[in-house]
């Protein structure tokens, strides 16, 4: 890892040496980049997601830190102990997700309350056709209950 000397406040994104993830990289620094905070991007020798983040956060100026793996992200804050990471995920393929991770750990910088997951985001990642269809069914059955309450029609002044 660099001289954190020479670092920025800044949150610091850490992957893993000869990592092969651009796009959870992509889509995490667009998150953080919409919510307007700086970030620099290192790498460490640990592949533990969990141990990057840490690494991470003790070198960012601002505390937060970002590990990143081929298995998985992590949000990391210097005061919380090493073992216990703010967020972590082990979604392999999910965009939504990584840039979901990039505005939260801006968010922490700058005081603000976490964005949870959307509720209409879909996500299928599924190899069997009996279990695609039971996803197709399931949120069929959701969209006839939002429509039966009443959620997501159009409100008129």
């Amino acid at each position: 890892m660099q001289d954190t000397k020479l670092i920025k406040p800044s949150i610091v994104i850490c992957t893993s040496e000869n990592s092969q993830d651009e796009y959870k990289i992509r889509e995490i620094k667009a998150g953080i980049e919409e919510e307007g905070v700086p970030h620099i991007l290192l790498q460490a020798k640990s592949c533990d997601v969990t141990a990057l983040a840490w690494q991470a956060a003790a070198a960012s100026h601002l505390g937060v830190g970002v590990g990143i793996n081929s298995t998985g992200v992590c949000i990391h804050y210097h005061k919380l102990p090493e073992d216990q990471p703010l967020f972590i995920s082990d979604t392999r393929s999910n965009p939504g997700t990584w840039r979901q991770f990039g505005y939260n750990a801006a968010r922490l910088v700058k005081g603000l309350p976490f964005k949870t997951g959307n509720n209409r985001e879909i996500v299928i990642d599924i190899d069997d056709e009996a279990q695609l269809y039971e996803q197709v069914y399931q949120i069929v059955l959701k969209v006839l209950s939002e429509t039966a309450q009443g959620v997501g029609r159009p409100t008129y002044v």
